[in-house]
């Protein structure tokens, strides 16, 4: 079995590479990378795969590679994923996640016959929903009105629905997947958790004063151990029915400022000020966002196994106090 893992050297990708590794030697695991310089190996310096260089936006190249590769199933994971990011930049993000994906789904259709019909797994987002207006919001099932309140969110809803349409139009075994807030060790800090942790440890080294800036500590989010993301990736594979679309997430909401006070109670140091920083609010800011997760359990058996307080948040410390 051929599996190919577009943006395999990306956070999620890594992730997913070491747990089909680990769970499935027998599967021989296929790549993309924007360019060898964007092979970070800092979470796992062993993992293996066959690396191919390929850029999404290429329709040419992605279509040499799927021909190349005619792998049986495809982790479509390769995309601009950071919504601050689409913010500063809308239209490389909007053309990188939806025309990305459309140079994906015309080669797979235009090389599919009776012996190349993979399935495909596309990777949708919680920020399709937008945020709830108000805490005590009941949580998202997959037929809650779609609110985009960011450019990304509205290249996420793009991706989603062109999953269904190339499966109705033409067949093509598309699972859509509504993955909610997600993290672990070895995130860009860029991302808020991770982006706490990474202060604290710095702070613990003595390389930045004491201090931590902060934004709405108050939100509410639905986070899950990328652990058991990508576990739950592969179920979706072996599990879910092609044209469907599935949340993916833990159902339970936490605050950054349960996430933040479990970070400071961790630190050696313990004189650490919060500054509210007035300039680092965002549009999407504030409220809650959280999944339904009963389908996808109810299609899959798959539940949380990693408590996202008492593991996640400790070993993204730990991460960061190493690296």
């Amino acid at each position: 079995m051929k599996v190919l893992i577009t943006g395999i050297g990306g956070f999620v990708g890594q992730y997913l590479n070491d747990y089909i590794s680990q769970n499935h030697p027998e599967v021989e695991i296929h790549g993309t990378v924007f360019s060898n310089v964007h092979i970070d190996r800092t979470i796992f310096a062993d993992n293996k795969f066959i690396n191919h260089v390929c850029d999404i936006n290429d329709k040419e190249k992605v279509r040499e590679l799927i021909n190349l590769v005619k792998p049986d199933i495809i982790f479509h994971l390769a995309a601009q994923s950071y919504v601050s990011s689409s913010w500063e930049n809308p239209e490389n993000t909007l053309h990188t996640n939806i025309i990305g994906q459309s140079n994906l789904f015309e080669a797979v259709r235009q090389l599919r016959d009776e012996k190349f019909d993979p399935v495909i797994l596309i990777a949708c987002s919680s920020e399709e929903y937008g945020p709830a207006i108000e805490i005590g919001h009941p949580p998202f099932t997959e037929a809650s009105e779609l609110r985009p309140k960011s450019p990304y969110a509205i290249s996420k809803i793009a991706q989603d629905f062109m999953g269904f349409q190339y499966f109705q139009a033409y067949g093509l075994k598309i699972i859509r997947i509504r993955a909610f807030n997600h993290t672990g060790p070895g995130r860009d800090p860029v991302f808020g958790v991770s982006n706490f942790a990474k202060k604290i440890a710095d702070i613990e080294k003595g390389n930045i004063v004491p201090e931590i800036k902060t934004r709405d500590l108050g939100a509410l989010r639905d986070f899950t151990d990328v652990r058991d993301i990508v576990r739950g990736y592969w179920l979706a594979i072996e599990k879910c029915q092609p044209g469907q679309v599935y949340n993916l997430c833990s159902s339970r909401g936490i605050t950054f400022e349960q996430i933040l006070n479990k970070l400071l109670a961790l630190s050696a140091v313990k004189n650490i000020s919060l500054i509210k920083d007035p300039e680092g609010k965002r549009p999407t800011d504030g409220g809650q966002i959280i999944g339904d997760n009963t389908k996808f359990k109810n299609t899959t058996g798959w539940q949380v196994e990693i408590d996202f307080l008492e593991q996640t948040v400790p070993d993204m410390l730990n991460f960061w106090r190493k690296n």
